[in-house]
């Protein structure tokens, strides 16, 4: 408990420290004059003031704001302040200032990202290939189990998404793979076909493929806590030969094999250390979904390590940051339709998975950062009233129109905005506390 405090505080402290330093660099970048910097609501703890700015901790750490000069078009600007009033700039310097924050979210995922690249590289599946899919090019090719791919077209292939992604990028055209078996290197072209794979969110997508995938065997990487698996005493690392007398090859014939037990019970046969020995377990139901069963493993993969030079860092922070970014505009919009649930998490679930993550250690607390970082940018631009997206569309409508939208307006808006806020914490309150505590 202690953890998850003292995380979510570091979390929600770096956050909007960074978010009202994007709003305030850039009103000073104009000329506007800022009041009050502020981490956290509420009664002030502490601060001090430098120049006309009093910079303070709040006692309610779940925010921030800057106050600027003559931010309340109402406010009285005297002819002396009037050159730092935030209402008195011209549009484009306003629609900018209000950016920043959500930007500077953005800003802040990137340099981690790319500082986690730096430090630790690219860790993925080894190019190492294991089903092929019968008819299909890499069969046709001659491609087989245990091949590793080196090289396609002469760029080298490091892990199993090298080769994924200049597969994909093709778009049909051929490729020369360079690979190695039994310590021969050969070489093969082949041209990939149109096919269809599976998005996160279940749907169909077009995409293009030769009928391979990862080397995946029947050996196991992980167990879960109190699951059939590990009540029945099974370890990583032991190879599952067969089940119910069925010999296995790969990873998914153990998935085929569970799933098709119907929740009957299943008797593994196993190899650990050089020893052959049989386990019986009962699988469970996952979620209570009809069909789905597991026992509760996860597979054991070979992974490598990718090194990258600063520019593939920051490459890839940027991909990684719009990746996500993308990821959750996309699942806002299917939220909205209803196409998937409206899952969201709370200030209790994102405690405890700031927790988690420092338990498991500074890098995935930082990670974690980054990943909340993007989800309050995309948040905070949506078109809500009292959001940073509220304002952004009133002065959008200001610059089309060439006049602000009427006081009256705004202020309907605003309240209405405030209302929906308030509706949604309470909703994710309120869930938060029924996935914690009421799991059924």
């Amino acid at each position: 408990m202690t953890t998850n405090l003292f995380s979510i505080i570091i979390v929600l402290g770096v956050l909007v420290f960074f978010h009202e330093l994007g709003h305030f660099l850039v009103a000073r970048w104009f000329g506007v004059g800022v009041e009050k910097f502020s981490l956290g609501f509420g009664p002030r703890i502490f601060g001090r003031k430098v120049g006309m700015t009093e910079y303070i901790v709040s006692a309610i750490p779940l925010g921030g704001y800057v106050k600027m000069v003559g931010e309340d078009p109402d406010a009285d600007i005297t002819d002396e302040e009037r050159h730092l009033s935030f209402t008195h700039k011209v549009v484009w310097q306003r629609m900018l200032i209000v950016a920043a924050g959500p930007v500077f979210n953005l800003v802040l995922a990137v340099v981690i990202y790319t500082g986690l690249f730096g430090v630790h590289g690219v860790n993925g599946l080894a190019p190492i290939v294991g089903q092929v899919v019968a008819e299909t090019p890499a069969d046709h090719a001659g491609l087989g189990y245990g091949d590793r791919v080196i090289d396609v077209n002469g760029q080298a292939v490091i892990l199993w998404n090298d080769l994924a992604e200049a597969i994909e990028e093709s778009k049909g055209k051929p490729l020369t793979l360079t690979y190695e078996r039994a310590g021969e290197t050969r070489r093969v072209e082949l041209t990939p076909e149109a096919s269809t794979s599976r998005n996160l969110f279940g749907e169909e997508v077009p995409s293009w493929a030769v009928g391979i995938g990862p080397r995946q065997d029947p050996v196991i990487g992980g167990i879960q806590s109190d699951s059939p698996a590990d009540r029945a005493g099974l370890l990583a690392m032991d190879r599952i030969l067969a089940v119910d007398g069925d010999p296995l090859i790969f990873w998914t014939d153990v998935v085929t094999a569970i799933t098709g037990s119907a929740g009957k019970p299943v008797e593994l046969k196993l190899l650990r250390a050089g020893e052959e020995l049989t386990v019986s377990l009962q699988p469970e139901q996952l979620d209570g979904r009809e069909g789905a069963w597991r026992i509760g493993i996860a597979p054991y993969y070979e992974v490598v390590n990718k090194r990258l030079g600063v520019l593939g860092c920051f490459t890839e922070g940027v991909a990684k940051t719009w990746f996500f970014g993308k990821l959750m505009v996309v699942g806002l919009v299917k939220m909205v339709k209803g196409s998937i649930p409206a899952d969201l998490g709370g200030p209790i679930i994102i405690a405890k998975m700031a927790g988690d993550q420092a338990r498991v250690g500074i890098s995935s607390l930082i990670s974690f950062i980054a990943f909340i970082s993007i989800n309050l940018a995309i948040l905070n631009f949506l078109p809500i009233p009292v959001l940073d997206g509220g304002h952004l569309l009133f002065f959008t409508i200001e610059w089309v129109t060439g006049k602000p939208v009427n006081d009256k307006i705004r202020e309907m808006a605003s309240q209405a905005g405030m209302f929906l806020l308030l509706s949604l914490m309470v909703y994710v309150f309120y869930s938060d506390i029924m996935k914690l505590f009421f799991k059924g």
